[in-house]
């Protein structure tokens, strides 16, 4: 008691030392004993470390000079989105910009910046649009009530719980609000795992009940009728008439319906898994080997 200190961006002098039961006060506490101290000017971020310093004066300072730097760093990092925002403008890119949001929440401070850095810059990009990762909060501590009260903001926000737990009352109010709380104890598995999220955000799949899948093999020119799929058959069924989407690669090219699908030469209703076919769309032609043309029934909501 009567000691000065710093701890994070907060310092103050100990004008009281409460035990865990929260009644016995104490004149001193030792290595790893949990107290409460009385005395802090501000509220120091979980997982800082409180130092003892000379006199109140140091403190003060040492406190000072920790917020200017937390201060210009946050700065900084305004000046250079704004930044490259700008030069977007300028440079003539129309891409339309998308965000994926996350709160970022770790067992020590430290992790918390570390794996939010790496994450603000992730960056996947098409012909259309640029996808970034947008961090709400970068904290230690575990998730609480007010990190799920964060993420329900901002649609499809999902929480990254690095190496700690989430309280039963955060648990309760993510499962009603439906906000997903990922848990890691790797960084690269939680950065893989925003890498996939953000695919999805740059071509999101159609909303749909899976149903089948066929491999382009080759194009085939038909007079008057146009591109010809010769397609194999992979997985499950396809259905003339059906909804179909057409990839290449992670990029959707085209969402369309079968308007031709024959088995050899006689015209078909349905081509199961293994079976050979040729498959023509509405309105879409550019078909190259490898493709995979993906059929799909419409969810009903």
């Amino acid at each position: 008691v009567g000691d000065a200190f710093v701890a994070g961006e907060a310092s103050g002098r100990v004008r009281a030392l409460i035990a865990d039961d929260g009644k016995t006060r104490l004149k001193e506490a030792g290595p790893s004993a949990p107290v409460t101290v009385v005395g802090l000017n501000g509220i120091p971020a979980a997982g800082d470390l409180l130092v003892v310093a000379e006199d109140e004066t140091l403190a003060r300072e040492l406190s000072n000079a920790r917020q200017r730097i937390a201060r210009e760093r946050a700065s900084s990092q305004y000046q250079s989105g704004l930044t490259q925002s700008v030069l977007a403008s300028f440079s003539g890119d129309n891409k339309e910009r998308r965000d994926m949001c996350v709160v970022v929440k770790a067992d020590v401070q430290g992790s918390a910046e570390a794996l939010s850095r790496s994450l603000s810059e992730l960056t996947l990009e098409n012909e259309e649009a640029i996808v970034g990762v947008k961090v709400l909060v970068a904290e230690a501590g575990d998730v609480t009530k007010t990190d799920v009260a964060i993420a329900s903001v901002t649609p499809d926000t999902t929480i990254i719980a690095f190496n700690i737990a989430a309280t039963q009352a955060a648990m309760d109010d993510a499962r009603t609000m439906e906000i997903p709380i990922e848990y890691y104890s790797v960084v690269y598995d939680a950065i893989d795992s925003v890498e996939s999220r953000m695919q999805e955000v740059l071509s999101p799949t159609p909303e749909g009940e899976y149903v089948g899948a066929a491999v382009v093999q080759e194009v085939f020119n038909i007079g008057g009728t146009g591109n010809i799929a010769g397609s194999r058959c992979t997985d499950g069924s396809i259905r003339k008439g059906s909804n179909v989407r057409v990839m290449r690669g992670d990029k959707i090219l085209t969402e369309s319906r079968v308007r031709t699908l024959r088995n050899f030469k006689a015209e078909v209703d349905a081509i199961n898994e293994g079976d050979e076919c040729g498959i023509g769309l509405l309105d879409y032609e550019d078909f190259q080997p490898g493709d995979v043309i993906e059929s799909y029934v419409v969810a009903k909501k």
